[in-house]
């Protein structure tokens, strides 16, 4: 009996331990299990904080985005351009090279006169009509790699739509200056059916400019800006500030007493020496230069600047005193 006692309780000894040896491997596997588990926590937690660096790093790509646009400086833009203008100011004068420049294959030309005066005359052959206020509203139709050529009905308006799609990057454009007036005189017709222009895209400008020469183009008033003589004297009297746009050895051989010389190549470059107290008009030797000097400005910021499309020949062949 009592070996039998013995190998029983040796017996549930062993059956013992090995329960112990089995409950100590289960708990090996949990807590294996468990730093698995911490471990993807872990990994989660690093992809969290990679993302939100990347989403950290955004705004600093939007605020060099803001940062170029706050460096825009429309002064230093019209000087670009301005100093930049060709020999002969992109103008053309004589009838036959406007009539030889329209048979040019892809040729675009645009009558930026009123409703009213298309309804009334036409069109030049070739041409299609937007109004001066709404060219800024349809550059989509104006290409920028093809000859575009502008015209109105005696010149001041073409100087305006000229140096508007100048400014805003159009370096192919030319303005007709005898305009439907020189067109009609040399006894061309004027047909009715215009030319429809397509759609060639935006052009790749700063839209900065672009919203500078809209804002100017669709708020000129009735009259385009324009003086005639006796506005002009009436103006000086009253203290307004001549400024001609000529180059200075026109200004030297002949001008008029009190007028400020800004040659039109430097009018952004000279800006500070228009006064923005009293009123401005703008004049050359003929009126294109004039228009184009008053677009400069009035883009600039200068709503007391008009203009005097006689200009110089005009002022002469009134017998108006000149200095030389």
């Amino acid at each position: 009996m009592h070996r039998l006692s013995l190998r029983s309780l040796l017996a549930a000894l062993v059956v013992l331990l090995m329960v112990l040896a089995a409950c100590a491997e289960d708990d090996a596997d949990e807590v294996a299990e468990e730093e698995d588990g911490d471990e993807d926590l872990a990994l989660d937690l690093d992809d969290d904080e990679d993302d939100d660096a990347v989403e950290e790093e955004e705004p600093e790509e939007d605020d060099e985005v803001v940062e170029e646009d706050e460096d825009f400086d429309i002064v230093e833009a019209v000087d670009a351009y301005a100093s930049t203008l060709p020999d002969g100011w992109g103008f053309e004068t004589d009838v036959e090279a406007f009539k030889d420049a329209a048979e040019v294959e892809g040729t675009v030309i645009i009558d930026v006169r009123s409703d009213d005066e298309v309804a009334e005359s036409g069109v030049i052959p070739g041409a299609t009509h937007i109004p001066l206020r709404e060219l800024g509203e349809n550059l989509n139709v104006i290409p920028t790699d093809q000859p575009v050529w502008v015209y109105c009905l005696s010149g001041w308006r073409a100087g305006l739509a000229h140096s508007s799609l100048g400014l805003i990057g159009y370096d192919n454009v030319t303005a007709f200056l005898p305009g439907s007036a020189g067109w009609e005189a040399e006894g061309e017709e004027f047909p009715d059916e215009q030319v429809e222009l397509e759609d060639v895209g935006e052009p790749d400008a700063q839209p900065e400019m672009v919203d500078a020469v809209n804002g100017f183009l669709t708020t000129i008033p009735d009259g385009y800006l324009t003086n005639d003589l006796d506005e002009v004297k009436d103006a000086m009297d009253a203290g307004a500030t001549l400024i001609d746009v000529r180059q200075p050895d026109e200004y030297e051989e002949g001008r008029i007493e009190g007028a400020v010389s800004i040659p039109l190549r430097e009018v952004g470059a000279s800006v500070e020496e228009v006064p923005e107290d009293t009123n401005v008009i703008v004049m050359c030797q003929v009126g294109g230069r004039a228009a184009m000097g008053l677009t400069m400005l009035r883009v600039m910021g200068y709503d007391n600047a008009e203009g005097f499309p006689g200009s110089f020949a005009a002022w002469v062949e009134a017998g108006e005193a000149v200095v030389e």
